[in-house]
């Protein structure tokens, strides 16, 4: 990418996070026709204001779903299941029917009710170091009484990926950490990605939120939160990683052709509840929306204890292919959508 365009980008990226609540913010884009640009905006922690760094690593929380979904149905290419298995085929002690199948697992139409129930954030709050054991979870939410029929609606559920995450290390006969890293982190030599087992040890940029203590005061809550509270694995990362996972992705390095078609089959969410998406569905660890106002859109996002983070890749942007990576490092209960929009804006006019 040229100097100027990069100029231009940092200058744009600095006025749009004046009016985004977050404190600092990590962006990288590669673009076929422009190239590749990170930036990086805001500060790292604000009692000395230290400008945010580049290339910091983040929790990804819900972006690792898509990694999922790929160690998946890396599986199924190998023969060694199938998406229409019924979950219980695999983990046989769950009250569920055998309409529950790993594809409507993947897909948040199982019906398997999400974790975050009425008890669970309290809980993350008053003891964010010691997070409920994988029995507790089961134990509140997999009680054999579903949302709905398996296949009749959509409902975002972590609970499903937690099975998920189970299915793999039972196929595997290995901690879904391991084997994310020999299915994909290392044939994509991703250096700075891996599965967060523990309370961070600095390694991690700060990361604020409100809400993990009692008189609702921002602070850096990485210290205390362990990641075991994210039961569907969470991944660490860096914007540039994620961006090269997803070019990755998407030109059939990590899934064959007939297992990304069937990754990018997709099932409507319901009602649009935001301007950035057109027509919003969800396919296998993808969301995705065909009419988006930039063509074709397929990423994720992850909101979680202090950070907010976003991917998505364009096949078609102004004739050309573009994926972006933006990672805050503040919670801010809704995605940077209109930073985004800016950034594409100037690329759009270039």
């Amino acid at each position: 990418m040229n100097l100027l365009l990069k100029k231009v980008l940092q200058k744009q990226l600095d006025e749009s996070l004046l009016f985004t609540p977050c404190l600092g913010i990590n962006v990288t884009l590669q673009d076929e026709k422009y190239g590749f640009w990170t930036g990086s905006s805001g500060f790292l922690e604000p009692q000395k204001r230290t400008p945010m760094p580049i290339e910091g690593q983040f929790y990804i929380y819900s972006i690792t779903k898509t990694f999922t979904a790929v160690c998946l149905l890396q599986m199924v290419q190998n023969g060694e299941l199938s998406l229409e298995d019924p979950i219980i085929d695999w983990l046989p002690n769950l009250p569920l029917p055998r309409s529950v199948t790993i594809r409507r697992l993947l897909n948040h139409t199982s019906g398997v009710p999400n974790y975050s129930i009425a008890t669970y954030m309290p809980a993350v709050a008053a003891s964010p170091s010691l997070p409920w054991s994988y029995h507790k979870f089961l134990e509140l939410t997999c009680t054999g009484k579903l949302d709905f029929e398996p296949g009749a609606s959509f409902n975002y559920s972590n609970t499903g990926y937690m099975l998920l995450l189970k299915l793999i290390e039972t196929i595997s006969k290995d901690t879904f950490s391991n084997t994310l890293r020999s299915q994909i982190f290392q044939p994509l030599e991703l250096q700075k990605t891996y599965v967060a087992q523990d309370i961070d040890k600095r390694t991690l940029v700060p990361g604020f939120c409100r809400y993990l203590n009692s008189n609702r005061l921002i602070e850096n809550v990485i210290p205390k939160y362990h990641p075991g509270w994210c039961t569907t694995g969470v991944i660490v990362s860096t914007t540039h990683e994620i961006i090269q996972f997803y070019e990755d992705l998407f030109s059939h390095k990590l899934l064959k052709p007939e297992q990304l078609i069937e990754m990018c089959q997709y099932v409507s969410i319901g009602q649009n509840t935001s301007p950035f998406f057109n027509k919003p569905g969800y396919g296998l660890g993808l969301m995705i929306d065909l009419e988006s106002n930039y063509g074709e859109q397929f990423g994720h996002g992850g909101d979680g204890p202090g950070y907010n983070t976003w991917v998505m890749h364009l096949p078609n942007f102004q004739g050309h292919k573009l994926t972006m990576a933006v990672f805050c490092n503040t919670s801010m209960g809704s995605h940077p959508f209109n930073l985004i929009n800016d950034l594409l804006f100037i690329l759009s006019n270039v």
